[in-house]
């Protein structure tokens, strides 16, 4: 895992950084006292949480809905959804504590930025190491923000007052718009002699490789997992401390937590590590419907074990802390895992797909913490057992369907067909946008198609395509196509004469 991270560079180092700020700056608005003193004096029947999570799901649902908007607009909003992720966490913050407003208004609103703007960085973040760096480093980027959260979380609490907490939380957003854009200057530098044609955040995206190319296919089985992750997390976030707001998790004389133990927190962070090592790197190659379920069954096990534990009276609390958190961040590894796989083998525009998958979880959770935050252990296990069980069921129906289908040789062509335009974009010195555009019109795709696949204006796809026109020296596609099978044609012969 560590060479994989070191593989990425700063990118990944600084994306690492980042994902630690924003998970930092929930849990410590969560559930430390400059925030939960604040809780107390609103007197809301709702936990606070759930509101965070409306404006998770507001966003995430824009994202899902409007992705060309999204993507057009990112250069514009992110300074103003920055600045509105502060503001929204000090109304919160100082809600109880103020005249001027109704609390309960101040606070609900200023959770709903909080939220609107702890999607938006977590899914940069998520975006950019997906699109641009392979698997492996994207996963070691959230195993060690998971692992280094609850350390700098502790210290924090232990060494900050009460208003420095709080002045500290609310700049977080700011910080982690920071390392974003150090993370995006470090994959730009990285990746800036590639010419894929595919970009996020203005950086050239990874080209699919030729095993992710085969696995197109199991398009189904990511959305059927999609789908069981998001519920999953949102399952197991029940009944850890993060699921209800303003349960406090740091007290070393009544309930000491697993930073109270540094042998606890060593085999949590091992713990971790092997997970994302064992259950997510070196499954990389197995079958989409396969891959997947040592995780699943792991986090079945875990919460198991936890059960048992916290049905002891003599069980170490700082103990069952520990598996609880473990169960929390393997469910958290595993849902941003099946994420970065989509979008890796996905046509579908890349927000819809984080959008979507957001929502799930964040509808998800709200269910669990307004209508479900009384159920017991047995009865979540039971439905993390269902969840399992109905997904593994689903893909396996899919798979033998498939698998009674004909063969499909479309795959093999549009892989021949994007060779023989990487040849063409080489030799015309096509752009890394033209040479993405080139590649969809020589497949027959319409004007409309390409706006909605690649997320651009209508006017720029006209003056990508009268640009690719201009280089090539022609007048219509027929012309183009006809110099794509020459190119393609040339490179053959010069082959067989070799």
């Amino acid at each position: 895992m560590l060479a994989s991270f070191k593989d990425a560079g700063l990118c990944a180092l600084f994306a690492a950084i980042g994902l630690t700020v924003n998970l930092t700056w929930c849990t410590l608005a969560g559930h430390t006292p400059g925030f939960t003193d604040a809780l107390s004096g609103l007197g809301v029947p709702i936990n606070p949480r759930a509101f965070f999570l409306m404006g998770i799901l507001a966003m995430s649902v824009v994202f899902a809905a409007l992705p060309r908007k999204m993507r057009e607009m990112e250069s514009s909003l992110w300074p103003v959804v920055t600045l509105l992720a502060s503001v929204g966490t000090a109304c919160f913050a100082i809600a109880s504590s103020q005249n001027t407003f109704p609390p309960v208004v101040l606070a609900i609103g200023g959770l709903l930025l909080f939220g609107v703007g702890y999607f938006w960085l977590t899914a940069r973040f998520v975006l950019l190491l997906a699109r641009t760096q392979t698997f492996m480093p994207t996963i070691a980027c959230l195993t060690l923000s998971l692992i280094a959260e609850p350390a700098l979380v502790s210290a924090a609490e232990r060494l900050l007052s009460v208003e420095v907490q709080v002045s500290t939380v609310v700049l977080m957003p700011i910080l982690s718009t920071v390392f974003f854009q150090c993370a995006r200057s470090a994959a730009l530098k990285q990746r800036s002699s590639e010419k894929t044609g595919r970009t996020v955040f203005g950086v050239p995206s990874r080209p699919r490789g030729e095993q992710k190319k085969g696995m197109r296919d199991d398009i189904r089985d990511a959305i059927i997992l999609i789908a069981a992750a998001s519920l999953l997390l949102a399952t197991v976030r029940s009944l850890s401390f993060v699921g209800l707001w303003g349960e406090g998790h740091i007290d070393e004389f009544d309930h000491p937590s697993m930073t109270s133990s540094p042998m606890l927190f060593i085999a949590y962070s091992i713990g971790l590590a092997a997970f994302s090592y064992l259950a997510l790197g070196r499954t990389e190659s197995w079958p989409l419907r396969l891959r997947f379920q040592p995780s699943f069954l792991t986090v079945i096990i875990t919460l198991s074990v936890s059960m048992i534990l916290a049905g002891d009276q003599n069980a170490d609390p700082a103990l069952l802390d520990t598996l609880m958190r473990l169960n929390d961040s393997f469910s958290h590894l595993m849902f941003w895992a099946v994420v970065a796989i989509l979008l890796d083998v996905s046509s579908i525009p890349s927000y819809r797909v984080i959008g979507t998958a957001t929502a799930l979880y964040a509808a998800g959770s709200i269910i669990w913490v307004i209508f479900l935050g009384n159920a017991d252990a047995v009865e979540n296990l039971i439905v993390i057992a269902a969840i399992y069980v109905l997904s593994i069921a689903s893909m396996y129906y899919s798979w033998n369907k498939r698998e009674s289908a004909p063969s499909d040789a479309a795959a093999v062509v549009t892989d021949a067909l994007e060779r023989r335009c990487a040849e063409v974009s080489k030799k015309y010195k096509l752009s890394p946008r033209e040479s993405e555009i080139l590649v969809l019109l020589a497949q027959g795709r319409t004007r409309t198609y390409i706006q909605e696949e690649l997320v651009l204006a209508e006017n720029t796809v006209k003056s990508h395509v009268a640009h690719i026109y201009t280089k090539l020296g022609i007048r219509d596609r027929q012309d183009m196509i006809d110099i794509v099978l020459d190119i393609a044609d040339t490179k053959d012969d010069r082959h067989a004469k070799e």
